[in-house]
């Protein structure tokens, strides 16, 4: 810890979103894409629940943007996404990933598969995980346990072997990977705990070099959203405007909402197009975990009702593979336009019997008691259009209160357009309920590729400040001493050095705007003889005043060990930390004046000792 004194040579009040920071010029900080970061490629992960893709463009020419169109190919298929299922071999090592990882898997044989691990829909672990670490364990489609970082950075490496074997054979010379901007997408409403957890995993996916490389930028997914909606052309939308065609405009001035409709989570966030054309966020994303994998939970509680727990439990230990495939035939089958759904059920399903009872039994019982008109029918399970509603029910009512409520806010009162976009979106169910909820007083629109907004993560991998404008999540400060006064600090935090530890020194508070780029910097001292070196603290609160660390709500969010080796000036010596502020991430850099070692930091050179992300702070 350290006690703190004001830099008066470095430190403005120039911004006013930001009371003590500086918007930085030199080129270490703040500058454009190409000044700050020379690579010939930017290429964009969309890592989803449910399926995956990604996305490239070239720095000669960033406004033309590629994506996959071939994921599936060796099954018949011709996709933009493949599903984010992972087959890994006994050992742990990677088999497969996707369309192929699926097929594989389905082909093998019970005994077979008992030597496989397949993961899938793993991605909402992550979500809202106060415990999220490095040694969290996943358990596959049978039980069988691994390592959750091993799992996300083996698929990482997939997609981007896949990618470089792609781009190999279109510029007809494999690409440097040092050469290669990566963007990974990530929900707005994670945790710093679950960005940070997806540094890791591209780290050991080699992705990038080191954890806090400047080479990976962490991408919000409604924000990349935003971008595609911006640039797609204006009759790619489905909708309509006064009676016409949908064309939208974004002059200056428009304000909108974008509804990230995914897998896992729903998220949304409003924006506002600024007179140099970039965006402002209106207000933080918000948002929450009822995308399409909640009609998924509510089909799993439909099968326990038509054929019990129990069975269903059997059946799944027996057959996981097959138990796999049902649920993936329903995930297809729900996004459809039909009112009644039929889902395929796998041939062991269809002569599977637990305690005596066939599946007709049990279909036939439940119809009979509920007056359901469930059908078993040539192997399909028929459900009838008021059952699939009813599976979408509390997704669809959540979604939609939630909207309504964001629509009551002042800074919403003119807004001009709601944009549906995400994997769930191509739901026909779900653009039917968010258009005859709100059509009314705003006008909704869905892009006609609404999963591809891995396009707009490029866009934003190759000029982050076009969002230049967000929401302070939480209030977010550092530990340090000060000097202690009688009658203003607590007395139980009195040191004997006559300081007053763990006061809470503030960074930005939550709901304050926050330009890109912009800079808190404050220096610091050593408070005893020969200190050898500062251990920096941060931490965060959903509070907007906060005075101690201790306090109930106030919570750690990293730390930064800064060394001192050279001990000439004892107690005079200076460290400085700066807090860079305006991206998905938060950058904290410590320099000490007196040693003068140089480090270097990706792209930054300077006398930087050390440096950290901390991950998703806004």
């Amino acid at each position: 810890m350290a006690d703190s004194e004001e830099d008066g040579t470095t430190v403005s009040q120039e911004s006013e979103d930001l009371p003590g920071t500086v918007q930085i010029q030199d080129p270490t900080v703040g500058t454009s894409f190409e000044e700050e970061n020379p690579y010939k490629i930017v290429a964009a992960i969309d890592f989803g629940t449910t399926f995956s893709g990604y996305a490239y463009s070239f720095m000669t020419n960033k406004d033309a943007i590629y994506t996959n169109k071939n994921w599936g190919q060796t099954q018949g298929f011709l996709l933009h996404k493949t599903p984010t299922c992972l087959l890994l071999k006994s050992d742990g090592e990677l088999d497969s990933f996707g369309f192929e990882a699926v097929h594989k898997y389905n082909d093998l044989s019970e005994d077979e598969a008992a030597g496989y691990y397949f993961f899938d829909r793993f991605k909402m672990n992550l979500y809202d995980n106060k415990e999220l670490h490095t040694d969290i364990l996943l358990k596959d489609a049978t039980g069988k346990e691994k390592l959750a970082v091993d799992v996300f950075s083996k698929s990482l490496w997939y997609m981007k072997a896949h990618l470089i074997r792609h781009l190999t054979g279109a510029l007809g010379y494999k690409p440097d990977g040092q050469t290669i901007r990566w963007v990974i997408t990530v929900p707005a409403i994670w945790d710093e705990n679950a960005k940070q957890f997806m540094r890791e995993a591209a780290y050991k996916a080699d992705l990038i070099e080191s954890t806090h490389s400047n080479q990976l930028v962490i991408a919000l997914e409604p924000e990349a959203a935003s971008l595609t909606c911006r640039t797609l052309p204006a009759n790619t939308f489905i909708g309509e405007i006064g009676g016409q065609e949908a064309k939208p405009t974004f002059e200056p001035g428009t304000k909108y909402l974008v509804i990230d409709a995914g897998g896992g989570t729903i998220d949304i966030v409003a924006h506002k197009v600024r007179k140099d054309s970039k965006i402002r966020e209106l207000f933080r994303a918000t948002g929450g975990a009822w995308g399409g994998t909640m009609i998924d939970l509510e089909f799993v509680k439909l099968l326990h009702r038509i054929f019990g727990e129990d069975f269903i439990d059997k059946f799944k230990k027996e057959f996981p593979k097959d138990y796999v495939e049902l649920l993936q035939d329903f995930e297809i089958k729900k996004r459809g336009e039909c009112d009644s759904v039929r889902v395929s059920l796998p041939y062991n399903f269809c002569n599977f019997k637990h305690e005596g009872k066939s599946i007709q039994e049990c279909i036939k019982s439940y119809a009979n008691s509920t007056e359901a008109t469930v059908k078993f029918s040539s192997g399909k399970l028929v459900l009838p259009s008021a059952i699939v509603d009813g599976l979408f029910e509390d997704s669809l009512k959540q979604i939609n209160d939630h909207v309504e409520t964001l629509l009551q806010r002042p800074k919403l009162k003119d807004l001009k357009y709601i944009f549906l976009v995400g994997g769930f979106a191509e739901s026909a169910r779900l653009q039917h309920s968010i258009k005859s909820t709100f059509s009314g007083r705003v006008t909704v629109l869905i892009p006609e590729e609404a999963s591809l907004c891995v396009k707009g993560a490029v866009a934003f991998g190759c000029d982050p400040s076009s969002i230049c404008q967000r929401i302070c999540r939480f209030t977010y400060g550092v530990g340090s001493y000060l000097p202690f006064e009688e009658g203003e600090h607590r007395d139980d935090l009195k040191t004997e050095w006559c300081f007053v530890k763990i006061y809470f020194r503030p960074w930005a508070e939550a709901g304050e705007v926050i330009g890109h780029c912009e800079v808190w910097r404050e220096t610091y001292t050593p408070i005893i003889e020969n200190q050898k070196g500062i251990i920096f603290e941060f931490f965060k609160s959903s509070k907007r005043r906060v005075t101690y660390t201790d306090e109930n709500g106030v919570e750690k969010c990293g730390s930064l060990v800064v060394e001192m080796p050279d001990p000439t000036g004892n107690k005079e010596r200076a460290v400085d930390l700066e807090v860079i502020f305006g991206g998905t991430e938060i950058k904290v850099v410590g320099y000490d004046h007196t040693s003068q070692t140089k480090k270097r930091d990706i792209h930054r050179l300077s006398f930087v000792l050390s440096s950290v992300y901390l991950c998703a702070l806004f």
